[in-house]
């Protein structure tokens, strides 16, 4: 089926969506915004849930699907970005890779429906967990920050948990739908999405689907800078889930989900996505009351399955040298965990699994004076990483206090058929490939409530991840952000966080909430890269200038704060201000010397940044509620920081600040339909984050878009 008839479906879908004249309603999703408990602190966009309702001691985030409906979101990990502390590594229009004070990638525990886990295809990261899920789907979000929620695996800088819809019963049979249209200027993007679910109160069921096509976009055209970027992608995604009670304790959940990408463009990297084809198949098994003390058993089952090729195909060297990688990932697990009540005293313990394998070829073709020649080479050849832990959570309240303890274990085991052996002077880089570790993480928390108004919380982790696929076998690629090939260790040690948190949240109905957040993070045997000497081996990526191969150093810090306002929601005006910050370093690194495009010597640096830690940034927010709360815009301004605290070992370069000016309303227009427009950076101002990758093969950074109008309308049947 091409693009052109998924399109004309999906538009007919709508049309008669629109047809049933039942139009729309929004209502379905109860708003989150209410602050009529004062346990509860909002932040617009933001959701920061008290530990005295959640029984917990850290800071936890949660985004509700109507908190997403008010924004323009093409992709998670833009609008991720908009939450304090948290960024993104952006090398595209799209699939921006989240980053939680200042760590990234698998350091970070990205799960879809509290357990289902996702393995990227792509080296360079053009496909992480957040973009195989699209925000119509979304129920909410969850993030943690820090190795304080061990539940749904290792957990080592932080939970991003995307919670997606789910059919839900009815006490008589009946049939509901909803629909979303929106556009946006600048990328001439449109996107599409409708639901359709219903049932009885024993058989239940969603299905959805949704379709985006975007085009390239145009930088702000302040400072005369005004460029357009090769940013364009087109993505669909489609799920069915049904559920079926049992009985009145027991309910199962079957759930298929497809997402797919075509060409989906890259500028920051050497090649595009010409497709990602990934799809999730879950089984959720849940048991109420099985005692008087045993509350609830829950069991899933999971398999996802990602199917990623990249090319050049669309770059000006593909008429010389044609570059085509396919990658199969493919990520089967499942969870027990049970829940037990006794008194103030609550107890979830279970059991999970994950079997990670990882297969992928790159096929690179010289075509010169009319001939061709052809190399094949793996960049993982039967990868295979295999993960069982076992935890348990417990949580109480003394008096005044709450306190929260979970302990986690892990048995990590890896291998690969890869033939790659480099044994140079008894030194053994790259041989054996098997590997297994014994990890333990854990952590304890306290909450005092000093009176109605104020808590106090103090939270102590440590958390333990073992290296990634990428890290124990990838095979000579530029996947870092120098410009070196890398190359994996096999025999790498796990990194572990050790982290503190002191967390302040007041709240009172007439004044509104705030909170400000502390931390200070040690990391052990933290993984980086090292460069081999060019006798041991020779790098394929040209323009390189050289191989490194990962490696653990002693250890690096991380420290912090995060702070947040938002007014009482009881009033017509209001508003909300939030502040984060990251410093980091590391005590000791190599910095090579490079002349021309060769190493020519290194230097040991002192207290150097860790490369792409995002600068000091705020926002404030006020709106105004018309007509009842019915009609409300809303205005925000961003300002970001210069970062001059760069990497000089990374030749990270400086970057300088810049503030946004954005706004938006939104209008109820009656209890089937609504709409939401806007305009973000109003005065179409040229800036690009800290975390943008520079344009591949330039010194140019890819920069975001400049004036957006955006428009969405929403239908409920």
């Amino acid at each position: 089926m091409n693009n052109k008839i998924k399109v004309k479906i999906f538009k007919n879908m709508l049309t008669v969506t629109k047809r049933l004249s039942i139009i729309l309603i929004i209502s379905n999703y109860s708003l989150a915004y209410s602050q009529k408990n004062n346990d509860t602190i909002n932040l617009d966009p933001l959701e920061i849930v008290d530990s005295s309702i959640q029984k917990v001691t850290y800071l936890k985030i949660s985004i509700s699907k109507e908190q997403l409906k008010n924004e323009s979101i093409r992709d998670l990990g833009d609008y991720l970005r908009t939450i304090p502390n948290v960024s993104g590594v952006k090398k595209g229009g799209v699939s921006i890779d989240p980053v939680i004070r200042g760590l990234k990638f698998s350091q970070l525990n990205t799960i879809l429906d509290n357990g289902i886990k996702i393995e990227n295809g792509c080296p360079n990261r053009m496909d992480p967990v957040s973009s195989h899920v699209e925000a119509e789907e979304i129920e909410k979000i969850e993030i943690i920050k820090g190795p304080f929620v061990l539940r749904y695996g290792p957990s080592f800088g932080g939970v991003i948990n995307l919670v997606t819809e789910k059919p839900k019963p009815f006490e008589k049979f009946e049939i509901h739908a909803n629909a979303l249209y929106g556009f946006e200027t600048n990328w001439n993007g449109q996107k599409e999405h409708i639901t359709i679910f219903g049932g009885n109160k024993k058989i239940y069921f969603l299905l959805s689907g949704g379709y985006k096509d975007y085009g390239n976009y145009k930088s702000g055209n302040s400072e005369g800078h005004d460029t357009t970027y090769n940013t364009s992608f087109v993505k669909y995604n489609y799920s069915a889930k049904f559920g079926f009670a049992i009985n009145k304790n027991q309910n199962i959940l079957f759930s298929y989900n497809g997402v797919h990408g075509r060409n989906v463009l890259y500028p920051s990297l050497p090649m595009d996505e010409r497709s990602d084809d990934t799809k999730i198949i879950s089984l959720d098994y849940q048991l109420k009351n099985l005692s008087n003390t045993i509350k609830l058993m829950d069991i899933k089952l999971y398999n996802s399955n990602v199917d990623h090729v990249m090319d050049n195909s669309k770059r000006s060297n593909y008429s010389a040298k044609q570059m085509i990688s396919e990658v199969i990932a493919i990520n089967t697990g499942g969870r027990l965990e049970l829940t037990a009540q006794i008194k103030k005293q609550k107890i979830i313990a279970g059991i999970d699994f994950e079997n990670i394998s990882k297969d992928g070829t790159r096929t690179m073709s010289m075509i010169m004076m009319g001939t061709t020649s052809i190399k094949k080479s793996n960049l993982w050849n039967d990868g295979l990483v295999q993960n069982a832990g076992i935890f348990a959570e417990y949580s109480t309240t003394l008096s005044s206090f709450e306190i929260n303890a979970s302990i986690r274990g892990d048995y990590n085991k890896a291998t690969s058929g890869d033939t790659l052996k480099i044994i140079k002077d008894d030194i053994n880089y790259f041989n054996d490939v098997n590997s297994q570790y014994l990890n333990f993480s854990s952590n304890v928390g306290i909450t005092k409530k000093i009176n109605e108004w104020l808590n106090i919380s103090v939270s102590v982790g440590r958390g333990t991840r073992s290296p990634n696929m990428l890290e124990r076998y990838i095979k000579l690629m530029a996947v870092d952000y120098d410009n070196f090939d890398y190359l994996g260790n096999p025999q790498l040690k796990p990194e572990t966080n050790n982290e503190i948190d002191v967390t302040f949240k007041f709240t009172k109905a007439n004044i509104g909430g705030i909170y400000l957040n502390g931390f200070y993070s040690l990391i052990q045997n933290y993984i980086t890269g090292e460069l081999l000497p060019s006798s041991v081996i020779m790098p394929q990526t040209s323009g390189v200038y050289g191989v490194k191969q990962f490696n653990n150093i002693d250890f690096v810090t991380l420290k912090g704060f995060e702070f947040g306002y938002t007014s009482p929601e009881k009033y017509k005006y209001g508003g909300s201000m939030i502040a984060a910050y990251t410093y980091a370093i590391r005590p000791s690194v190599k910095k090579y010397l490079i002349t021309g495009t060769q190493v020519t010597g290194s230097v040991i640096i002192k207290n150097d940044a860790l490369s792409e830690i995002p600068p000091l940034e705020a926002t404030a927010s006020i709106y105004y509620k018309f007509l009842k709360g019915n009609l409300v815009p809303k205005i925000s301004f961003r300002a970001v920081a210069d970062q001059r605290h760069t990497s000089e070992a990374f030749y990270e370069p400086y970057t300088s600040g810049f503030g946004i000016l954005n706004f938006s309303v939104k209008y109820k227009i009656n209890k089937y339909s609504s709409i939401t427009a806007g305009v973000n950076n109003i005065f179409d101002r040229s800036y690009y984050e800290h975390l943008n990758r520079k344009i591949i093969g330039t010194t140019g950074k890819l920069y975001e878009p400049g004036r957006i109008f955006f428009v969405n309308l929403y239908m409920n049947i």
